[in-house]
Protein backbone atom coordinates (compact mmCIF):
# COMPACT_ATOMS: atom_id res chain seq x y z
CA UNK A 1 0.00 0.00 0.00
CA UNK A 2 0.76 3.17 -0.72
CA UNK A 3 2.74 5.24 2.19
CA UNK A 4 2.17 8.51 3.24
CA UNK A 5 5.04 11.78 3.79
CA UNK A 6 7.24 11.10 6.84
CA UNK A 7 6.47 14.14 8.65
CA UNK A 8 8.30 15.04 11.67
CA UNK A 9 6.72 13.60 14.86
CA UNK A 10 5.81 16.80 16.44
CA UNK A 11 4.19 17.96 12.73
CA UNK A 12 0.18 17.78 14.86
CA UNK A 13 1.72 20.22 17.11
CA UNK A 14 2.67 22.64 14.34
CA UNK A 15 -1.03 23.04 13.06
CA UNK A 16 -2.43 26.26 13.80
CA UNK A 17 -5.69 28.18 13.80
CA UNK A 18 -5.90 32.16 13.86
CA UNK A 19 -9.23 34.07 13.48
CA UNK A 20 -8.96 37.40 13.48
CA UNK A 21 -11.74 40.61 13.26
CA UNK A 22 -11.26 42.92 10.54
CA UNK A 23 -11.73 44.31 6.95
CA UNK A 24 -10.50 42.15 4.66
CA UNK A 25 -9.52 44.93 2.24
CA UNK A 26 -6.82 46.15 4.98
CA UNK A 27 -5.92 42.91 7.22
CA UNK A 28 -4.46 40.34 3.94
CA UNK A 29 -1.69 42.02 3.12
CA UNK A 30 -0.49 42.39 6.64
CA UNK A 31 -0.01 38.28 6.81
CA UNK A 32 2.45 35.89 5.82
CA UNK A 33 3.02 34.11 3.30
CA UNK A 34 -0.02 31.44 2.38
CA UNK A 35 -0.04 28.89 0.19
CA UNK A 36 -4.06 28.96 -0.67
CA UNK A 37 -7.26 30.81 -0.18
CA UNK A 38 -10.19 29.20 -0.29
CA UNK A 39 -13.62 31.67 0.57
CA UNK A 40 -17.05 32.49 -0.29
CA UNK A 41 -17.56 36.32 -0.43
CA UNK A 42 -20.91 38.00 0.43
CA UNK A 43 -22.61 38.16 -2.93
CA UNK A 44 -23.43 41.53 -4.23
CA UNK A 45 -26.74 43.21 -2.70
CA UNK A 46 -27.74 40.02 -1.89
CA UNK A 47 -27.58 40.10 2.12
CA UNK A 48 -26.92 42.63 4.97
CA UNK A 49 -24.62 40.58 7.70
CA UNK A 50 -24.23 43.37 9.78
CA UNK A 51 -23.78 47.49 10.08
CA UNK A 52 -20.52 48.39 9.27
CA UNK A 53 -20.09 50.25 5.83
CA UNK A 54 -16.53 48.48 4.93
CA UNK A 55 -18.99 45.56 4.66
CA UNK A 56 -18.02 43.59 0.82
CA UNK A 57 -21.50 43.16 -0.97
CA UNK A 58 -22.65 46.53 0.06
CA UNK A 59 -21.13 48.46 -2.92
CA UNK A 60 -22.83 50.96 -5.30
CA UNK A 61 -22.87 49.08 -8.43
CA UNK A 62 -21.42 46.35 -9.27
CA UNK A 63 -17.54 47.11 -11.18
CA UNK A 64 -17.57 48.77 -7.50
CA UNK A 65 -18.21 45.38 -5.70
CA UNK A 66 -15.60 43.36 -8.31
CA UNK A 67 -12.47 45.76 -7.91
CA UNK A 68 -13.34 45.41 -4.06
CA UNK A 69 -12.90 41.67 -3.94
CA UNK A 70 -9.78 41.94 -6.65
CA UNK A 71 -8.61 44.19 -4.53
CA UNK A 72 -8.29 41.67 -2.15
CA UNK A 73 -7.22 38.85 -3.63
CA UNK A 74 -4.23 40.40 -5.51
CA UNK A 75 -3.63 41.57 -2.34
CA UNK A 76 -2.70 38.06 -0.36
CA UNK A 77 0.94 37.05 0.32
CA UNK A 78 0.44 34.24 -1.90
CA UNK A 79 2.61 31.70 -2.33
CA UNK A 80 4.67 31.76 -5.75
CA UNK A 81 2.36 28.26 -6.15
CA UNK A 82 -0.15 28.71 -4.29
CA UNK A 83 -3.85 28.86 -5.45
CA UNK A 84 -6.95 30.55 -5.17
CA UNK A 85 -10.73 29.55 -5.04
CA UNK A 86 -13.37 31.83 -5.02
CA UNK A 87 -17.41 30.79 -4.67
CA UNK A 88 -19.23 33.06 -6.36
CA UNK A 89 -22.71 33.70 -7.08
CA UNK A 90 -24.36 35.88 -9.87
CA UNK A 91 -27.76 37.97 -9.01
CA UNK A 92 -30.45 39.73 -11.02
CA UNK A 93 -30.99 43.31 -11.92
CA UNK A 94 -34.79 45.12 -11.81
CA UNK A 95 -35.53 43.89 -14.91
CA UNK A 96 -35.04 40.51 -14.48
CA UNK A 97 -31.53 39.96 -16.48
CA UNK A 98 -28.24 38.24 -15.02
CA UNK A 99 -25.60 40.47 -13.99
CA UNK A 100 -23.28 38.13 -14.88
CA UNK A 101 -21.20 38.85 -11.75
CA UNK A 102 -18.95 35.53 -11.68
CA UNK A 103 -17.95 35.69 -15.05
CA UNK A 104 -17.41 39.59 -14.71
CA UNK A 105 -15.15 39.25 -11.67
CA UNK A 106 -12.83 36.47 -13.78
CA UNK A 107 -12.27 38.43 -16.31
CA UNK A 108 -10.96 41.40 -13.63
CA UNK A 109 -9.11 38.76 -12.09
CA UNK A 110 -7.34 38.15 -15.47
CA UNK A 111 -6.58 41.98 -16.09
CA UNK A 112 -5.18 41.24 -12.85
CA UNK A 113 -2.03 39.00 -13.89
CA UNK A 114 -4.18 35.78 -12.36
CA UNK A 115 -4.37 32.87 -14.68
CA UNK A 116 -7.95 30.71 -14.85
CA UNK A 117 -6.81 27.34 -13.75
CA UNK A 118 -10.32 25.74 -12.80
CA UNK A 119 -13.63 26.69 -13.09
CA UNK A 120 -16.07 24.25 -11.26
CA UNK A 121 -20.18 24.13 -11.62
CA UNK A 122 -21.16 23.64 -7.79
CA UNK A 123 -24.27 21.83 -9.05
CA UNK A 124 -26.78 21.66 -6.31
CA UNK A 125 -29.61 19.76 -7.85
CA UNK A 126 -30.08 18.88 -11.99
CA UNK A 127 -33.07 17.44 -13.33
CA UNK A 128 -33.35 14.27 -15.50
CA UNK A 129 -34.86 13.77 -18.75
CA UNK A 130 -37.38 11.35 -17.15
CA UNK A 131 -39.10 14.66 -15.28
CA UNK A 132 -36.78 13.42 -11.84
CA UNK A 133 -34.45 15.48 -10.13
CA UNK A 134 -31.67 14.54 -7.75
CA UNK A 135 -30.04 17.07 -5.48
CA UNK A 136 -31.97 20.32 -4.03
CA UNK A 137 -32.25 23.81 -4.69
CA UNK A 138 -33.86 27.05 -3.07
CA UNK A 139 -37.61 27.70 -4.89
CA UNK A 140 -38.11 31.31 -6.12
CA UNK A 141 -40.54 32.95 -8.46
CA UNK A 142 -38.94 32.62 -12.11
CA UNK A 143 -41.75 33.86 -14.32
CA UNK A 144 -40.91 33.35 -17.72
CA UNK A 145 -37.61 31.63 -17.15
CA UNK A 146 -36.31 28.65 -15.30
CA UNK A 147 -35.58 28.73 -11.38
CA UNK A 148 -31.59 29.83 -11.68
CA UNK A 149 -30.70 28.34 -8.02
CA UNK A 150 -29.25 25.15 -8.82
CA UNK A 151 -25.65 25.57 -9.37
CA UNK A 152 -22.95 28.30 -8.71
CA UNK A 153 -19.76 28.46 -9.62
CA UNK A 154 -15.76 28.00 -8.28
CA UNK A 155 -13.03 29.22 -10.05
CA UNK A 156 -9.49 28.46 -8.95
CA UNK A 157 -6.77 31.31 -9.73
CA UNK A 158 -2.97 31.09 -9.95
CA UNK A 159 -0.29 33.47 -10.63
CA UNK A 160 2.37 30.99 -11.93
CA UNK A 161 3.94 31.23 -15.18
CA UNK A 162 2.23 28.05 -16.55
CA UNK A 163 -1.19 26.56 -14.65
CA UNK A 164 0.66 23.36 -14.29
CA UNK A 165 3.89 24.81 -12.33
CA UNK A 166 1.48 25.59 -9.34
CA UNK A 167 1.32 23.00 -6.58
CA UNK A 168 -1.25 20.79 -7.47
CA UNK A 169 -2.14 17.40 -5.89
CA UNK A 170 -4.14 15.82 -8.22
CA UNK A 171 -4.40 12.13 -6.43
CA UNK A 172 -5.65 13.62 -3.41
CA UNK A 173 -8.72 14.13 -4.83
CA UNK A 174 -9.45 11.26 -7.52
CA UNK A 175 -11.92 8.81 -8.18
CA UNK A 176 -12.11 5.34 -8.37
CA UNK A 177 -11.35 3.39 -11.33
CA UNK A 178 -12.28 0.16 -12.18
CA UNK A 179 -9.88 -3.06 -11.29
CA UNK A 180 -7.29 -0.91 -9.01
CA UNK A 181 -7.17 -1.50 -5.33
CA UNK A 182 -9.23 2.34 -3.86
CA UNK A 183 -6.64 3.55 -1.50
CA UNK A 184 -8.62 6.53 0.18
CA UNK A 185 -5.71 9.69 0.36
CA UNK A 186 -7.79 10.37 4.22
CA UNK A 187 -10.16 8.15 5.96
CA UNK A 188 -14.03 8.68 5.79
CA UNK A 189 -13.82 10.57 9.16
CA UNK A 190 -11.68 13.54 8.30
CA UNK A 191 -12.32 13.60 4.70
CA UNK A 192 -16.02 12.57 3.39
CA UNK A 193 -15.69 12.82 -0.28
CA UNK A 194 -14.92 9.72 -1.81
CA UNK A 195 -11.08 9.62 -3.37
CA UNK A 196 -9.10 7.44 -3.98
CA UNK A 197 -5.27 8.00 -5.25
CA UNK A 198 -4.92 5.22 -7.95
CA UNK A 199 -7.87 6.55 -9.84
CA UNK A 200 -8.82 9.23 -12.30
CA UNK A 201 -9.12 13.02 -12.31
CA UNK A 202 -12.67 14.20 -11.56
CA UNK A 203 -14.36 16.15 -13.86
CA UNK A 204 -15.01 19.81 -12.85
CA UNK A 205 -19.01 19.62 -11.91
CA UNK A 206 -19.54 18.25 -8.59
CA UNK A 207 -23.14 17.41 -7.01
CA UNK A 208 -22.97 18.55 -3.85
CA UNK A 209 -26.31 18.88 -1.70
CA UNK A 210 -26.53 22.68 -0.12
CA UNK A 211 -24.65 23.11 3.22
CA UNK A 212 -26.65 23.69 6.83
CA UNK A 213 -25.56 24.95 9.89
CA UNK A 214 -27.17 25.82 13.73
CA UNK A 215 -25.55 29.30 13.40
CA UNK A 216 -27.19 32.52 12.40
CA UNK A 217 -26.05 32.55 9.03
CA UNK A 218 -27.31 32.67 5.52
CA UNK A 219 -24.51 31.89 2.93
CA UNK A 220 -22.86 29.15 3.92
CA UNK A 221 -21.58 26.54 1.78
CA UNK A 222 -21.09 22.64 2.89
CA UNK A 223 -17.99 21.22 3.81
CA UNK A 224 -17.45 18.41 1.61
CA UNK A 225 -17.45 21.57 -1.69
CA UNK A 226 -14.07 22.63 -0.30
CA UNK A 227 -12.83 19.55 0.93
CA UNK A 228 -11.15 18.54 -2.60
CA UNK A 229 -10.68 22.63 -2.77
CA UNK A 230 -8.01 22.27 -0.20
CA UNK A 231 -6.76 18.64 -0.29
CA UNK A 232 -5.83 19.52 -4.08
CA UNK A 233 -4.16 23.03 -3.91
CA UNK A 234 -2.79 23.19 -0.30
CA UNK A 235 0.61 21.28 0.10
CA UNK A 236 0.49 19.06 3.40
CA UNK A 237 4.23 20.47 4.50
CA UNK A 238 5.93 23.65 3.70
CA UNK A 239 9.58 23.45 4.08
CA UNK A 240 11.86 25.96 5.97
CA UNK A 241 13.43 27.32 2.50
CA UNK A 242 10.10 27.65 1.24
CA UNK A 243 9.80 24.86 -0.98
CA UNK A 244 6.40 22.56 -0.84
CA UNK A 245 6.76 18.58 -0.05
CA UNK A 246 5.45 16.84 -3.44
CA UNK A 247 4.06 13.80 -4.35
CA UNK A 248 6.19 11.66 -6.31
CA UNK A 249 4.27 8.97 -8.99
CA UNK A 250 4.77 6.85 -11.88
CA UNK A 251 2.10 6.26 -14.05
CA UNK A 252 2.02 2.46 -14.35
CA UNK A 253 0.26 0.16 -16.62
CA UNK A 254 -2.15 -1.69 -15.29
CA UNK A 255 -5.34 -4.90 -16.39
CA UNK A 256 -8.37 -2.40 -17.21
CA UNK A 257 -10.25 -5.58 -17.46
CA UNK A 258 -11.94 -4.17 -20.34
CA UNK A 259 -10.09 -6.55 -23.21
CA UNK A 260 -7.19 -6.67 -25.00
CA UNK A 261 -6.30 -4.86 -28.30
CA UNK A 262 -8.14 -1.13 -27.71
CA UNK A 263 -6.46 1.65 -29.58
CA UNK A 264 -7.23 5.38 -29.72
CA UNK A 265 -10.37 6.23 -30.76
CA UNK A 266 -13.27 4.14 -32.63
CA UNK A 267 -13.50 0.29 -31.60
CA UNK A 268 -13.15 -1.91 -33.77
CA UNK A 269 -12.53 -5.32 -34.28
CA UNK A 270 -9.98 -4.62 -37.09
CA UNK A 271 -6.38 -4.04 -35.84
CA UNK A 272 -5.22 -0.60 -37.98
CA UNK A 273 -2.56 -1.49 -40.64
CA UNK A 274 0.17 0.68 -42.04
CA UNK A 275 -2.38 1.86 -45.21
CA UNK A 276 -4.51 3.87 -41.86
CA UNK A 277 -7.44 1.39 -42.18
CA UNK A 278 -9.11 2.89 -39.16
CA UNK A 279 -8.18 6.33 -39.44
CA UNK A 280 -10.59 6.05 -42.80
CA UNK A 281 -13.08 4.12 -40.34
CA UNK A 282 -13.13 6.95 -37.67
CA UNK A 283 -12.03 10.24 -39.01
CA UNK A 284 -9.33 10.96 -36.99
CA UNK A 285 -6.08 11.36 -37.30
CA UNK A 286 -4.45 10.03 -34.04
CA UNK A 287 -5.83 6.80 -34.17
CA UNK A 288 -4.55 3.48 -34.85
CA UNK A 289 -2.14 3.72 -31.69
CA UNK A 290 -2.23 0.74 -28.91
CA UNK A 291 -4.07 2.20 -25.35
CA UNK A 292 -2.19 1.18 -22.60
CA UNK A 293 -4.29 1.92 -19.66
CA UNK A 294 -2.39 3.60 -16.67
CA UNK A 295 -2.44 4.79 -13.28
CA UNK A 296 -0.61 7.26 -10.59
CA UNK A 297 1.33 4.89 -8.24
CA UNK A 298 2.68 6.78 -5.55
CA UNK A 299 6.66 6.13 -4.83
CA UNK A 300 7.21 8.36 -2.31
CA UNK A 301 7.58 11.82 -1.54
CA UNK A 302 9.73 14.85 -1.65
CA UNK A 303 12.44 15.61 0.76
CA UNK A 304 10.70 16.78 3.92
CA UNK A 305 12.49 19.42 5.90
CA UNK A 306 11.86 18.78 9.69
CA UNK A 307 11.98 22.23 10.59
CA UNK A 308 8.85 22.70 8.35
CA UNK A 309 4.90 23.54 9.04
CA UNK A 310 1.49 22.13 7.51
CA UNK A 311 0.96 24.31 4.47
CA UNK A 312 -1.57 27.59 5.30
CA UNK A 313 -5.18 28.07 4.42
CA UNK A 314 -6.45 31.48 4.06
CA UNK A 315 -10.56 32.38 4.24
CA UNK A 316 -10.53 36.54 4.33
CA UNK A 317 -14.23 35.86 4.43
CA UNK A 318 -14.38 33.24 7.34
CA UNK A 319 -18.36 33.70 8.38
CA UNK A 320 -18.71 30.42 10.44
CA UNK A 321 -15.76 28.38 9.78
CA UNK A 322 -16.46 25.79 7.13
CA UNK A 323 -12.88 26.45 5.62
CA UNK A 324 -11.29 26.24 9.44
CA UNK A 325 -13.11 23.01 9.81
CA UNK A 326 -12.20 21.45 7.12
CA UNK A 327 -8.56 22.73 6.80
CA UNK A 328 -8.27 21.46 10.36
CA UNK A 329 -9.51 17.65 9.43
CA UNK A 330 -7.05 17.84 6.83
CA UNK A 331 -3.75 18.74 8.29
CA UNK A 332 -3.45 21.70 7.42
CA UNK A 333 -3.36 25.59 9.17
CA UNK A 334 -5.80 28.33 9.17
CA UNK A 335 -6.08 31.68 8.94
CA UNK A 336 -9.67 33.31 9.20
CA UNK A 337 -10.46 37.16 8.75
CA UNK A 338 -14.12 38.34 9.14
CA UNK A 339 -15.58 41.73 9.53
CA UNK A 340 -17.97 40.85 12.33
CA UNK A 341 -16.88 39.53 15.89
CA UNK A 342 -19.94 37.21 15.91
CA UNK A 343 -18.49 35.55 12.84
CA UNK A 344 -14.71 35.52 14.02
CA UNK A 345 -16.05 33.78 17.76
CA UNK A 346 -18.23 31.09 15.59
CA UNK A 347 -15.19 30.35 13.68
CA UNK A 348 -12.66 30.19 16.77
CA UNK A 349 -15.06 27.76 18.01
CA UNK A 350 -16.29 25.73 15.76
CA UNK A 351 -12.05 25.26 14.59
CA UNK A 352 -11.47 24.53 18.32
CA UNK A 353 -14.05 22.11 18.90
CA UNK A 354 -12.66 20.32 15.37
CA UNK A 355 -9.21 20.38 17.36
CA UNK A 356 -11.04 18.37 20.68
CA UNK A 357 -12.79 16.12 18.46
CA UNK A 358 -9.45 15.08 16.44
CA UNK A 359 -7.78 14.49 20.01
CA UNK A 360 -10.49 12.74 21.37
CA UNK A 361 -10.72 10.33 18.08
CA UNK A 362 -7.07 10.17 18.29
CA UNK A 363 -6.98 11.04 14.58
CA UNK A 364 -3.95 12.66 13.22
CA UNK A 365 -4.82 14.02 9.49
CA UNK A 366 -0.56 14.27 8.72
CA UNK A 367 -0.26 10.98 9.90
CA UNK A 368 -3.46 9.33 8.41
CA UNK A 369 -2.84 10.71 4.72
CA UNK A 370 -2.04 8.84 1.98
Amino acid sequence: MSRGPQLPEEARKRQFCATVCADAKKAVAFFPSVNAVVTSPPYWGKRVYGGSGAEVGKEADVDEYIEALTDVFASVRLHPRGSITVNIGDRRNSRGGLLDIPHRFVRAMLSRGFLLADQIIWAKGAVMTDGNSKGGWMPEPASGRLNGNAFEELFRFVRTRKVSEAWTDTCAVAIPRGNVEDIRHLPEELMACHTSIEGRSPANVWLVPMGQTKEKHFGVFPATLIERCIAMTCPVWVNGDGSLLERQIEMVPYIEGRGSDRYLGKRSLVRPDADGEMREMCGRNDTGHPYVPRKPVTVGWSECDPSGRPGVVLDPFCGTGTTGEVAMKLGRSFIGIDLYEDYCEMTRERCEETIRLLKLQRLEPVRLIR
